[in-house]
């Protein structure tokens, strides 16, 4: 009876850890995405960038992704996964507050790119504790964390919509997440 009660246990363990980590994810992730569709063209349009500046500073956190994901992975594997989800932490709770600080697209493409680090720790990061996790399914539950941050990238331009239709949208305050 010990056994059975330890397999609940560790069975119950596992799943609220993909529950907390699909969570975690989907509101990383929504954030993320809010902070750049469709807001990232009005806020970098209040600034008088042009169309071309604008696409740059979009694609900044983008480019910031493409360098840090194997990065984030390789230190994960050296320091720790812990260590790199609470500095993924650390990225997501003050790249907000930067954005109060934007005067023109230089500053603006710089926090895009600061921002896009958060984002390009997690997701690997993330995907390589779900893997230690679970050792027998580990694909179905990668696969599940990242439906939930798909989820979160698919409301969220939707989200940003309709806070701009409201009125809430108004450049620095807005990202202040």
């Amino acid at each position: 009876m010990n056994q059975l009660k330890a397999l609940y246990v560790s069975y119950m363990k596992k799943t609220y850890f993909l529950l907390f980590m699909s969570i975690a994810g989907f509101f990383a992730i929504t954030s993320s995405t809010m902070s750049k569709s469709p807001t990232l063209p009005l806020f970098a349009q209040s600034l008088g960038l042009t169309n071309v500046e604008i696409g740059l500073v979009a694609a900044s956190s983008t480019i910031t992704g493409i360098f840090v994901n194997f990065i984030a992975g390789t230190l994960s594997d050296t320091y720790g996964r812990k260590k790199m989800l609470i500095l993924s932490g650390f990225f997501f709770a003050t790249s907000p507050f930067m954005y109060l600080f934007v005067k023109n697209g230089i500053t603006l493409a710089l926090i895009r790119a600061y921002h896009g680090i958060a984002t390009a720790v997690f997701t690997p990061v993330s995907l390589a504790v779900i893997a230690d996790v679970y050792a027998k399914d580990r694909g179905e539950k990668m696969g599940t964390f990242s439906s939930a941050t798909l989820i979160g990238r698919l409301l969220a331009p939707s989200l940003a919509g309709y806070t701009i239709a409201i009125g809430v949208f108004q450049s620095h305050i807005y990202y202040v997440e």
